[in-house]
């Protein structure tokens, strides 16, 4: 398919190809309403017929264009016209970071570090408005002369805050093998850590000049994502700083626990470095315990667990224990030194006193063990039901559908089972009142054992001012229409001889009334006379027929010059030049080469002679030369008996037809072919 020189939405003139990926092909092109050169990105015809490639190719655009950022290539426009699916993006006339790698080899620690820090901004913007690229790698990475940054190609994004955006093929993972996370390799859960493991790699190739993985097939490259280490950079290129190999290497851990959480951390350790090299900013302290990963716990000594605030509680318990133990002997020995007391003062006392002082002492025991009994109760009590909640929190749950329901609801409903919904943003939308959730992260049916819903709430319809587009340019009023304000435009064009083609007549909603936002705005506007368009076709060089069969449509009006260096009968040149519009019937005028033939005509003198009795005859002659006026070319008075018969030339284009008297009587009409 080639559509170089087509003109997409009346605005968009595709010039030249400059580039073409798995998916799509990429051409410059010229904004004819703003007067700047573009890419546009078109998705390929084998892919346009299928659901699955368009709405990614469709997502590539949402994706890229709700984020600002100067190391974010900007994308100003989507479309589809005539089957052809395309993203309006800025134009880079640069090269990417692969070829630039390619070029040059190893980069400097310096160069590392600042274009890691620019990709690394872009993420953290990305990451920021839920959208998670999936496929940094170099070729995805552009710099222009000045050396800057910028992240482009959001194709297999996954959108985290809207439901069934992760833009996967069904039973398949997409994206760049030697650049994958290990989780992504896997086909598993894929958040804002995997783009920081891929921008490890990207990392790794700029400073050794080398990829950490590589094999015969892509199988084999995931595997040893999965099982294999990467050798450190710093072992494959000497000349990398040991802060640099560090980043490198915690970006690149397979696991997510140890890696860097969020870009935001990535970026600080990056700034330190560049700002002290001799430094080693990278934290040894482990990073934050993520849900649901396996760890390695040390063995808890009991220095260890007098720092752990969630063990002290046990302190209380042994020394409520030791002190039941404690008082239970001191009474033992109150009673033993008072029996012995007894008996020295009175060894005569009865046995009924002696019953009675066992029996205290017995009591005194029992409520001794009973007391310990109880705290070990309460003690067993609150571990279970510690342990019991450690359970339910480990255990997955299946996240309901919130999408229509009301957020206050939801929130009451599901805190009662243990899931957090957490109301995130709140947009527009024209699908769910205001307060009803528009869409959930993760999606419905999705098992997890983190109790945390983040949802988008509706904050009911947009409403937009409809704007005054009457008698404005159609192209302007669209792009106002739909760039700025967000409404779809819907064009009926109609004959009008007093407006010009192009001009907007009417327009329903009428201005200065309200209508929602994304709503159809319907324009009538004035196609002129109603006399078609003729694109005008060069014909220099044609024959005079060949250029009125080309010009058909048009009135063709000729003139003639002569150019002895052309061929005769050939267009010298036209009023209007090639591609100009001109309306059917229009006027155009064309100039062909006519050179002027000489004929040389010698008269028979026994022709003109015959029936003649004079001594002398007066031989004139006239002409009309291709149909002009009728001129007199010669004249002469000779003797009936001259031998030398009347010889002239005559100059003409095509024929010319003359007239021969002899006294002045119509002796002979002859026709001449030049």
């Amino acid at each position: 398919m080639n559509i170089i020189g087509k003109i997409l939405a009346s605005r968009y003139e595709i010039l030249e190809k400059i580039g073409e990926g798995g998916m799509a092909i990429v051409y410059k092109a010229r904004c004819n309403l703003l007067n700047r050169y573009v890419a546009v990105k078109v998705l390929k015809p084998e892919y346009a017929k299928d659901d699955t490639f368009v709405k990614r190719f469709r997502a590539e655009a949402q994706s890229a264009a709700a984020l600002t950022h100067p190391n974010i290539v900007s994308v100003y426009d989507v479309g589809a016209e005539d089957g052809i699916n395309y993203i309006v993006m800025e134009l880079l006339e640069s090269k990417t970071l692969k070829d630039y790698i390619e070029e040059n080899g190893a980069l400097s620690n310096l160069l590392v570090l600042k274009i890691s820090s620019q990709i690394a901004s872009a993420l953290e913007a990305a990451h920021r408005a839920h959208i998670i690229h999936r496929d940094i790698k170099p070729q995805n990475i552009i710099l222009n002369k000045n050396m800057v940054a910028k992240v482009t190609d959001f194709g297999i994004a996954k959108i985290t805050n809207v439901p069934s955006a992760t833009i996967t093929s069904f039973g398949s993972t997409m994206g760049s093998v030697h650049y994958f996370s290990p989780e992504h390799a896997k086909g598993g859960y894929t958040d804002e850590k995997s783009d920081i493991y891929s921008l490890g790699v990207v990392m790794y190739e700029m400073a050794t000049g080398k990829l950490p993985f590589d094999a015969d097939s892509p199988v084999s490259v995931a595997l040893k994502h999965i099982q294999e280490e990467p050798k450190p950079p710093i072992a494959v290129n000497p000349k990398i700083s040991e802060a640099l190999n560090d980043i490198i290497l915690k970006a690149m851990s397979k696991s997510t626990v140890t890696r860097y959480q969020n870009a935001t951390e990535l970026l600080d350790d990056i700034t330190n470095v560049m700002n002290s090299p001799s430094s080693s900013p990278v934290s040894k302290k482990p990073a934050s315990v993520e849900a649901s990963a396996t760890q390695i716990l040390p063995v808890i000594n009991e220095e260890d667990i007098n720092k752990v605030p969630n063990l002290r509680f046990r302190e209380p318990r042994r020394m409520a224990v030791s002190q039941s133990k404690n008082k239970i002997v001191e009474n033992e020995e109150k009673l033993d030194s008072v029996s012995k007391d007894d008996s020295k003062k009175d060894d005569g006392e009865d046995l009924g006193k002696k019953k009675k002082r066992k029996k205290v002492a017995i009591i005194y025991i029992v409520i001794a063990a009973v007391i310990f009994i109880i705290l070990c109760t309460i003690f067993g009590i609150r571990m279970y039901k510690k342990i019991s909640a450690s359970n339910v929190q480990n255990e997955e749950v299946e996240i309901p559908n919130l999408i229509g329901r009301n957020i206050e609801e939801v929130i009451e409903e599901y805190k009662k089972q243990g899931i957090e919904v957490i109301q995130d943003k709140v947009e527009f939308s024209s699908e769910q009142e205001e307060g009803k959730i528009i869409s959930q992260s993760p999606e419905k049916g999705t098992m997890t054992k983190n109790k945390k819903v983040y949802v988008v709430v509706s904050k009911g319809e947009k409403l937009v001012e409809v704007p005054d587009v009457t008698g404005k340019d159609v192209k302007v009023a669209t792009y106002e229409l739909q760039d700025t304000l967000g409404f779809s435009v819907e064009i009926e064009e109609v004959v009008n001889e007093k407006v010009a083609a192009g001009i907007i007549i009417s327009q329903d909603p009428k201005p200065e009334t309200t209508a929602p936002y994304g709503s159809n705005i319907k324009l009538k506007v004035s196609k002129g006379d109603g006399k078609a368009q003729i694109l005008v076709k060069n014909v220099v060089g044609k024959t005079e027929e060949e250029a009125k069969s080309e010009l058909s449509g048009l009135t063709v009006n000729v003139k003639y010059s002569e150019d002895k260096t052309k061929p005769n009968g050939v267009v010298l040149s036209q009023s209007y030049p090639e591609n100009q519009q001109l309306k059917e019937g229009e006027l155009i005028e064309i100039t062909v080469n006519r050179v002027q033939k000489t004929k040389t005509v010698t008269l028979d003198m026994v022709e003109l002679t015959a029936d003649v009795t004079t001594d002398n005859i007066t031989v004139k002659v006239t002409a009309s030369v291709d149909g002009g006026a009728v001129n007199t070319i010669y004249e002469k008075t000779m003797a009936t008996s001259a031998t030398t018969p009347p010889t002239f030339t005559i100059n003409g284009y095509e024929s010319a037809t003359i007239n021969v008297y002899v006294n002045g009587v119509l002796k002979k009409e002859q026709k001449i072919n030049f």
